[in-house]
């Protein structure tokens, strides 16, 4: 029989050997034997008897040997051995063992499987003939013989190593991947392996050679020592190699150090710091290197500490040199502008506290570093109280204050104060009602507000505005409960606020921070506010409604949708053309739910013009498909672009009824994914296309197979767009992933 047979029916036979050499026989006798150990040992006691069980027991008064037989397990300073036959010289000091050999430490961590075994110094020192071991996640590794020295420290000759299972219905085929070498070394103290002139097999054939490699012990969760290296070819670095080396500090505390060399760049090094306290943690990121001609550097660190049991701390600070450092080393790609802050909150069962500062480093060539705001400091609190009192209702509070401070562009302060009390009722039929009343005031005090992002006529304005609300909701849930098609639900849904009417003038002399962007939609319809902050607020008196319908299938399939519209009694102009809002009749908005079987879901919302029944609007996502075979994507559309108001710094002030050409420019996109899940198999490919322009902005596409002990995917992306002045990019990552080794990667870009 080969070698490599020998291996396998030895993996497959030693997990049975030990189990079968601890079944002690109904005769078994117990004995302890006087002193055996004539030598000392760092961690047994010389003088430590040998204690054992077995079938059947003789003694060689002349020869001083004692012979047990059948199911013997003898143990001596918590070394404990299970064997067929184990003889005892008491003369020599030397224990033999043969026959389904099991030798294990005390903790039960380190077991040793053998035919032979010869014994001395308390069972610590050893050689064994036919060696197998089981380690954590399933490991294996076996060998012709091996020396054992002091319990600590295993020599094995020609081992092999691997943490595959062996395939069921032929255990004599080779596994996926082993590690076959000329030699090794387990230090169990250390729990370290190390393989000397090694090679690796990938079902039985030599694919790659190491005169060494070194792993922990599979049950090692830390080890310092390098990891497994990768490397590729990128057109920014050219052809690069990457080191790592983790380094553990402590039981909480490590660090990775990853050189990076390259053809083109660099060298560059990056550095990864992390602690974990007993009240918080703290992730600290560095790298730093030659790019294109510079030293680019860059830092990200994170941190959170609990206070106490309501109150913790954190931070967050992220710079770097320049964008094209981070792109170049993939240390951060495609981003386009970073943030850094500094927060203290507290929590408790009704109410939330936080206050915090921020700033922002921006990376991209479109962004101005001066026209970036600093806020400091932003506080807010809420409060959300029980129900309670003879109206059965719920207060909450809500008030904030924050400092948004620039170089170019509006300096604001502002003071908000929003208090809401909200009453349940219920009228007969079934109706089901809220009544909300609700206060929104806020004192601003702003200068340069000529500037971005809001170019008023006004350069200064300290003002104060309060808005006052009250609505009533009511809701006729009207359920249908069925045997075996589940329960229909049909809800008219109507909602009357009132406030006094806003005039544009007014908001004229508001900055604006937290408004900018307004979607009218069905998540907002019934919204006091429909804008996202209170720098811009709808006033004015109105009736909101919808229909609701659901059918609630069994086992959680669900058909659910909403129509809704709402109509204002008074007409303004504080909404942008195109918004769904400006007439006394809103936009139509709509949203469906579709998910009749757990493999085929599509959700829709639009909103369509209330006079033409254009489209306004349209986001719809779809997945359908098992797991064998999924497809799922996205279409989106919108008639407009806000943020062509905010861009255009030509514009000076912001003009809300005679928008630029760029704000009608509609989005419409379109994304597409399939995805495939066959066996060990899985393939995924998709890509996201510009409908406007005719063009695709990213595609990509993967490819993987694994099993329980190796996993190797391929992955390819392509970025059509252009970042930061560049022309898009391709990456190409290939990826092997070794159970209880490692992960290995080649980039290409």
């Amino acid at each position: 029989m080969t070698r490599t047979g020998k291996f396998l029916l030895l993996l497959a036979t030693t997990a049975l050997s030990g189990a079968a050499a601890t079944a002690l026989g109904g005769s078994a006798l117990a004995q302890s034997i006087g002193t055996l150990a004539t030598g000392s040992s760092a961690s047994g006691d010389k003088n430590a008897p040998v204690s054992f069980t077995a079938d059947s027991l003789s003694y060689d008064k002349t020869g001083k040997i004692i012979t047990a037989t059948g199911h013997v397990v003898a143990i001596q300073n918590d070394q404990t051995l299970h064997a067929d036959k184990v003889t005892i010289n008491r003369a020599t000091d030397v224990v033999t063992a043969d026959g389904h050999v099991v030798l294990t430490q005390p903790d039960g961590s380190n077991t040793v499987y053998a035919e032979h075994v010869v014994l001395s110094h308390n069972m610590k020192d050893g050689v064994m003939e036919a060696v197998a071991a089981r380690l954590a996640q399933n490991a294996r590794i076996i060998a012709n013989g091996g020396r054992r020295y002091d319990a600590k420290l295993d020599e094995l000759s020609k081992p092999v190593y691997s943490a595959c299972d062996l395939c069921k219905s032929d255990p004599r085929s080779p596994p996926t991947w082993a590690i076959r070498a000329a030699s090794a070394t387990r230090d169990l103290e250390h729990k370290m392996i190390e393989f000397r002139d090694a090679t690796l097999l990938m079902k039985g054939i030599p694919v790659f050679w190491l005169p060494y490699l070194s792993e922990p012990d599979p049950s090692v969760k830390r080890q310092s020592g390098f990891l497994i290296p990768s490397g590729g070819a990128t057109s920014q670095l050219g052809a690069f190699a990457v080191i790592p080396y983790y380094l553990t500090l402590g039981k909480t505390a490590d660090v990775t150090l990853t050189p990076v060399l390259a053809t083109k760049q660099g060298p560059a090094l990056k550095a990864h710091f992390r602690e974990a306290f007993n009240q918080g943690y703290l992730d600290v990121k560095l790298s730093g290197g030659q790019d294109r001609g510079e030293f680019g550097d860059s830092v990200f660190a994170n941190g959170t500490f609990d206070l106490n049991q309501n109150w913790r701390a954190g931070f967050s600070y992220n710079r770097a040199s320049n964008p094209q450092y981070l792109d170049d080393f993939s240390i951060l790609p495609n981003a386009s502008y970073l943030e850094s802050n500094v927060f203290l909150e507290g929590f408790t069962t009704s109410s939330y506290a936080r206050i915090d500062a921020q700033t922002y480093q921006g990376l991209v060539a479109s962004v101005n570093q001066s026209e970036l705001p600093i806020v400091g400091p932003y506080a807010q609190y809420h409060y959300v109280s029980p129900p309670s009192g003879p109206l059965n209702g719920t207060l909450k509070i809500d008030t904030s204050f924050f400092n948004v401070m620039r170089d170019v562009g509006t300096n604001t302060r502002r003071l908000a104060f929003i208090p809401s009390y909200s009453v349940p009722f219920t009228l007969p039929a079934g109706i089901i009602g809220t009544a909300r009343l609700q206060l929104d005031a806020a004192y601003y005090n702003a200068d340069k507000l000529n500037q971005q992002p809001n170019y008023s006529e006004d350069q200064q304005a300290s003002i104060g505005r309060a808005q006052p609300y009250g609505a009533v909701m009511l809701r006729w849930p009207l359920m249908r409960p069925t045997a075996r098609w589940g329960s229909q639900l049909i809800e008219p849904i109507v909602q009357l606020v009132a406030s006094p009417n806003i005039g544009i003038s007014q908001n004229d002399r508001i900055p604006n921070e937290d408004s900018l962007d307004l979607e009218f939609s069905d998540a907002n319809l019934f919204a006091l506010n429909r804008y996202p902050g209170i720098d811009r607020l709808e006033g004015g008196s109105r009736v909101d409604y919808a229909m609701h319908a659901a059918w609630y299938l069994p086992g959680g399939m669900t058909l659910d949708g909403l129509i809704g519209q709402s109509y204002r009694f008074h007409k303004d102009s504080v909404y942008l053309p195109a918004s769904g809002l400006t007439d006394n009749a809103s936009d139509i908005v709509a949203r469906a739910v579709v998910a009749p079987t757990s493999w085929f879901n599509i959700t829709y919302r639009g909103r369509f013009s209330h006079t033409s029944l254009g489209n306004r609007m349209t986001d719809v996502t779809a997945n359908v498909g098992p797991a064998r075979l999924r497809v799922s994507g996205g279409y989106l559309y919108t008639s407009t672009n806000p943020y062509a108001l905010y861009d255009n710094t030509v514009l000076g002030e912001v003009d809300t009824l005679n928008p630029p050409a760029a704000y009608f420019t509609p989005r419409q996109e379109a994304t597409l994914n399939v995805s495939s899940q066959v066996g060990q198999w899985n393939l995924s490919g998709g890509g996201q296309r510009n409908l406007k322009t005719g063009k695709f902005d990213v595609v990509n596409a993967d490819i993987g197979w694994q099993n329980d002990c190796f996993g190797v995917n391929l992955l390819f992306y392509k970025r059509f767009t252009s970042f930061n002045l560049d022309n898009g990019s391709t990456a190409v990552l290939l990826q092997f992933n070794f159970k209880t080794l490692g992960t290995v990667g080649f980039n290409a870009l």
